[in-house]
């Protein structure tokens, strides 16, 4: 097994999530409404409200990275969910449908608030929990957005951001504060700009910091994105990147490759991964899923630029602008090859995989390939299979690279 120096900010990131969730029990305590929101949503609007926003979608990420996602999708299947089902979704109403709670009982909402910017199963799961939960529930609708973003559409979603801040004004039974979402996105856009100079220290050769570094440390960008927390965090771990470059601690010691992975991770097999690829050498610098929150906010225009931001998420865009978006990524970290991973739950990401590998590697000469799993779900994980093809792959990466 590939040993690597610990991070010291690991033990920050413990205690500020640790905090998190406490404040989340102690808003329920002081009557402050606790609000389900999606992990691409304007949540700088709820944090303006005063209120404490909580995301299932990190309920369902810890259960698997636990390994007990398969128990709780076995509580929803019981009751008539199905399998296909995104294993978050399956991971959060089998837990509210449970007496025996694994990773803690998810946080029971007092209102909801879904984008459907990321997929179509988040809106009916959000609506199912509204329902049983009995609790409302604002959906804000984007178009896709199949080639450049358009003026109407624009328009459309800053109308339905108005339209939501109205619907709190009416469940708070106050008015919104526009200087303290003001002062709430200064800081979401700081957070932003000192996650993308960590993530861009991946390209650095060798790199101090890769994507599986990423995965772990992206929760304060998701759930603290607009807070002070956030900011302070991404500076310490910055600075400690920073430390490790000149103390040559590298993320892959002897690095030989640079490589794209698509997307979200296999959770529960995170430490699997990281080992197989740098006993090989490679570095997984880049993933569409962690740039997910590389933004950038103008508080000059505020409504405007958070649809800006908000709307542009690359599962919301048509297929040549998602390809391209990959190209672009991997031309900037400069790397050698790419995994595509065919999510069983993310079927909108999954879409099309096998003709955007040969896209890919018609226009770039990278070596790629395609290995099919599930996010969260260990059931639909085959080591055997996955390590068969990603064998094959590191044998073309090697014989390109010669």
């Amino acid at each position: 097994m590939f040993e690597r120096p610990p991070f010291k900010t690991a033990g920050l990131l413990t205690t500020l999530m640790y905090a998190y969730y406490k404040r989340g029990k102690a808003s329920r305590e002081q009557g402050i409404p606790i609000v389900w929101v999606t992990a691409v949503f304007p949540v700088e609007v709820i944090y303006a409200a005063g209120l404490f926003p909580y995301y299932p979608e990190n309920f369902g990420a810890l259960a698997a990275a636990r390994k007990v996602a398969h128990q709780l999708s076995g509580a929803a299947e019981t009751r008539g969910y199905f399998f296909d089902l995104c294993g978050y979704a399956r991971c959060g109403l089998g837990d509210a449908l449970s007496t025996e709670h694994p990773v803690g009982e998810i946080e029971r909402p007092d209102m909801l608030f879904c984008c459907n910017t990321q997929c179509g199963s988040l809106p009916k799961w959000f609506e199912t929990a509204s329902r049983f939960y009995n609790a409302p529930y604002f959906l804000l609708d984007s178009p896709l957005i199949e080639t450049t973003p358009t003026t109407l559409g624009r328009m459309y979603f800053i109308e339905q951001l108005k339209e939501m801040i109205d619907f709190l004004e009416v469940r708070t039974g106050r008015p919104f504060d526009f200087d303290r979402l003001a002062e709430v996105m200064s800081m979401s856009q700081e957070a932003c700009r000192l996650w993308i100079s960590i993530l861009d220290m991946a390209a650095m050769s060798p790199a101090p910091f890769g994507f599986f570094d990423a995965c772990i440390h992206m929760a304060p960008i998701v759930t603290l994105r607009g807070t002070k927390d956030a900011v302070d965090y991404y500076r310490s771990l910055k600075d400690e990147i920073e430390e490790r470059v000149e103390k040559k601690i590298f993320a892959v010691p002897g690095e030989r490759y640079k490589i794209y992975w698509d997307h979200i991770p296999v959770w529960p097999r995170l430490r699997w991964f990281s080992d197989y690829f740098a006993e090989r050498g490679a570095l997984v610098a880049a993933s569409q899923y962690t740039h997910s929150w590389a933004w950038s906010f103008d508080t000059s225009s505020l409504l405007e630029s958070l649809a800006d931001n908000y709307t542009q998420a690359f599962i919301n865009r048509g297929f040549e602008q998602r390809l391209q978006m990959k190209i672009s990524l991997m031309q900037k970290f400069k790397v050698d090859g790419f995994v595509l991973f065919s999510n069983r739950s993310c079927k909108p990401n999954s879409f099309g995989l096998f003709d955007k590998r040969h896209l890919i590697n018609q226009r770039t000469g990278l070596p790629g390939v395609v290995i099919e799993a599930d996010m969260a779900d260990l059931r639909f994980f085959s080591e055997e299979q996955v390590k068969g093809r990603l064998d094959v792959f590191f044998d073309q990466l090697a014989q390109t690279m010669r």
